[in-house]
């Protein structure tokens, strides 16, 4: 009979780790995450003050728990389900139209498990639950989705170093940073490919990218700052899937100039 080693559990777990790190980093780098979160908030507060759903009966601190349960848990659910669907802008539409079903399904039951936490026994209309949540999801992201600010053309690459090594789209660039002969390309998806190619080379191919050389071996495109921090006397930037970039002292003045040193990593692993 076969027989495990001893590093066999050792090794699955360091996948699972490094599978669900991975997974936390699409996460956090998703552009509509603070916007969810925002209207996620937002509504729990609404929802409270205006005792939605015959919730008005509760007692204000019973409706404000309930609500915020029920409400941020659904936005865990969202986020979840945006990070596995979402890998290019384009996405976001369809996501969104099939989330609105597929994330609302376990509705009816939610429900009445977070009243029962609250000590309330109830019963409510499935059917009824389906149609109103589905509503609720469409408008909140039609609205959302109107408010987004015009996407910026995209930069379409057909050749070159980044075409080679499967990049489309300049925009998917997060970061570049040189590795002796190698540069690694911090890319949108997560990925962190490692290609030989010289660092100047690769500048002059995201040359209409908006962005900023932070060191002799570091490029940052701007959607892709968090914020800043201080170690030591050296600055790092903080990206949005908690990568930290050095900043050398000869870049300071335009990384100071962007305004970046004044950010607090909101997302970024500190």
């Amino acid at each position: 009979m076969a027989t495990l080693s001893s590093d066999q559990p050792r090794r699955g777990n360091r996948g699972f780790a490094k599978s669900a790190r991975k997974f936390a980093n699409r996460v956090v780098a998703l552009p509509g995450i603070v916007m969810l979160s925002a209207g996620g908030g937002a509504a729990i507060v609404l929802a409270t003050i205006m005792g939605a759903f015959g919730t008005i009966a509760m007692p204000f601190g019973m409706r404000l728990g309930f609500w915020s349960v029920l409400i941020g848990w659904n936005v865990v659910k969202w986020t979840a389900w945006f990070a596995w669907t979402v890998r290019d802008p384009g996405d976001w539409p369809r996501a969104s139209a099939i989330g609105a079903v597929v994330v609302n399904l376990p509705l009816p039951l939610e429900i009445p498990t977070t009243l029962w936490l609250f000590g309330i026994a109830g019963r409510i209309d499935a059917t009824r639950t389906w149609i109103e949540a589905a509503a609720i999801s469409v408008t909140l992201f039609a609205l959302l989705r109107l408010a987004r600010p015009k996407p910026v053309p995209r930069e379409i690459v057909e050749d070159g170093i980044l075409f080679r090594v499967g990049v489309r789209d300049l925009a998917d660039v997060r970061a570049v940073t040189a590795e002796d002969h190698y540069c690694r390309l911090h890319l949108l998806s997560g990925a962190k490919p490692l290609v030989l190619a010289r660092f100047a080379d690769l500048l002059d191919e995201l040359a209409g990218v908006d962005g900023e050389q932070v060191h002799r071996g570091a490029w940052v495109a701007t959607s892709a700052v968090d914020g800043a921090v201080r170690e030591g006397r050296a600055w790092r930037l903080v990206l949005a899937d908690g990568t930290r970039l050095p900043v050398s002292a000869s870049h300071v003045a335009a990384v100071r100039a962007r305004g970046w040193l004044r950010m607090k990593p909101k997302l970024g692993v500190a």
